[in-house]
């Protein structure tokens, strides 16, 4: 069963990597995010040898930042009136967390990776 998605947006040139997610709402709050975010950074930094992962997210969607924040990553500024929504402006808050932070970083959650 599908419960969202993860993803890697890679700059090969650059070593680094924008990170993208989505889980359905019936999954909120259950941690998956967080611990299919982690695995996705460990394989960035460890296999694909990344120097930088970055995110970015609605300033409105708090529950987002707070898994940017949990996964290591470090809030770096805002984006302001960045993305137009339903006819919207909407500011994103970036975060971003470079090889040699991560590799010092231990999670302050419980994390299963299989």
């Amino acid at each position: 069963m599908l419960i969202g998605t993860i993803l890697l947006k890679i700059t090969p040139i650059h070593a680094k990597a924008e990170l993208g997610y989505w889980i359905g709402t019936s999954y909120w709050g259950q941690g998956y995010c967080t611990e299919a975010a982690i695995a996705i950074m460990k394989y960035g930094f460890l296999e694909l040898e990344l120097n930088r992962i970055y995110a970015t997210h609605f300033k409105s969607n708090l529950a987002s930042g707070r898994i940017m924040q949990k996964i290591g990553m470090n809030y770096e500024g805002c984006y302001r009136q960045h993305i137009k929504k339903w006819g919207k402006f909407e500011d994103l808050e970036l975060y971003g967390i470079l090889k040699s932070e991560w590799l010092n970083w231990q999670p302050s959650v419980t994390v299963f990776l299989y």
